[in-house]
């Protein structure tokens, strides 16, 4: 993350000679720093966490005892603009699909002595089958995600940040003077627990742990970006290596549903032979809010890991780049007024849409075991959203319009 340079500043103050037009540039930047401190602490606030729940590091804010975020980051606030997501486990914001197979992960020599702790961690991610998630110990200081100790004071094991702009959270605290006295397998399990973060992975028992549901909290209007994944329980899953609240005491492995929410948000292979990946985008029309558009495709180069105007959101579901017996074409169209993508198995010309492609092939109905892909269009957000997620369908419903399952895909 880049990091607002205070130097200039610093020297001013111990040497009292700045000229003038350095006093007004560093004051500036002061100014600045205030205004992101400030703004990262209401793009917090908006995610609904409480201010008991946020406390100061001095550079990052620590957030529901092990989630950082840095002071000096532009939050996007655009987020907000889009319907607020369901229950537990995935952020909003995934590790991009090129990067998923190849994230290193580096040992600051601050936490060699605990070496083994940290490649079980890594091969626990690893070892999840028919998942993307890859991750490779490396000695290059270019690397996706440093562990390093950090003394993040009493009851706090570690911490890490979520992904940001299709890269893996960089870095994760371990507070070595709170786990050295704990066994091995709870060692491994807080770098464990660290890495789910760092790949997009919140809380479990958020919900049980006493935090609002997004957009129910009138001093905030809060909203959760966590979506529920498709399979997983709605209540507690007290096995989850993802519970928040557990230093020291936690699961020391990924639960059934924690595997499950991997394969769900990371899948490695296509679920029928020949079908690929289309790929999710969202950009959250800020500060128009009826620039909000849900975008579709399966080509990756596209949008790649994300935008500055598109988030990348995994997979939304699988098709078929070429007709296959029992499919049909799915045309792309884009509302020439705003940025809205229309996704149909009807050709022709659509009004107020031009025409862009054919975005991928699709059965129009439940042919060889596919699954309805809904459609839902929200007039305020002018937006046509498309999924598989029965979970996610449920919220929409509040935010969007039900128009009716646009075809089918797995």
């Amino acid at each position: 993350m880049k990091k607002l340079s205070l130097l200039t500043l610093l020297l001013c103050v111990l040497t009292f000679s700045c000229k003038k037009s350095d006093k007004i540039l560093n004051e500036d930047q002061q100014n600045k720093v205030e205004k992101e401190d400030h703004s990262v602490y209401q793009f917090i606030k908006k995610l609904g966490y409480s201010d008991s729940e946020i406390k100061d590091l001095g550079s990052e804010y620590l957030v529901d005892g092990d989630i950082l975020f840095a002071k000096n980051e532009l939050p996007n606030f655009s987020i907000f603009q889009q319907s607020p997501k369901t229950k537990q486990y995935g952020t909003s914001y995934y590790v991009g699909y090129n990067i998923q197979p190849n994230i290193t992960v580096r040992i600051d020599p601050s936490m060699s002595a605990y070496a083994s702790e940290i490649n079980g961690a890594i091969d626990m991610w690893n070892n999840v089958t028919n998942s993307r998630i890859n991750l490779t110990l490396t000695s290059s200081t270019s690397q996706d995600i440093l562990i390093t100790n950090s003394n993040l004071g009493s009851g706090i094991c570690g911490a890490g940040y979520f992904p940001v702009d299709g890269r893996p959270g960089g870095l994760i605290r371990i507070n070595i003077s709170q786990i050295a006295g704990n066994s091995f397998a709870q060692r491994q399990r807080t770098i464990a627990h660290e890495l789910g973060h760092t790949i997009g992975f919140r809380h479990t028992n958020w919900q049980a742990s006493g935090e609002p549901i997004g957009g129910q909290l009138p001093d905030n209007n809060a909203y959760f970006y966590a979506m529920h994944l498709l399979g997983t329980p709605t209540g507690g899953d007290a096995n989850s290596l993802m519970n928040g609240g557990e230093c020291g005491i936690g699961a020391t492995s990924l639960s059934s549903y924690d595997i499950l929410a991997v394969q769900f948000m990371y899948p490695m292979n296509p679920p029928i032979a020949g079908s690929i990946p289309v790929f999710r985008y969202s950009a959250g029309g800020y500060p128009d809010i009826r620039n909000t558009d849900h975008f579709f495709t399966i080509d990756i180069t596209e949008l790649g890991n994300g935008s500055s105007t598109y988030s990348f959101e995994g997979i939304g579901f699988f098709a078929f780049s070429s007709q296959v017996s029992g499919t049909v074409p799915v045309y792309r169209y884009r509302r020439n007024q705003y940025a809205d993508h229309y996704y149909t198995t009807q050709s022709g010309s659509v009004s107020g849409y031009t025409f862009e492609s054919i975005a991928f092939y699709a059965y129009p109905s439940a042919i060889n075991g596919a699954l309805p892909v809904y459609r839902y269009y929200s007039d305020s957000k002018a937006d046509h959203h498309y999924t598989k997620n029965t979970n996610e369908s449920q919220d929409l419903t509040t935010n969007y319009v039900y128009e009716g399952i646009a075809f089918y895909a797995y």
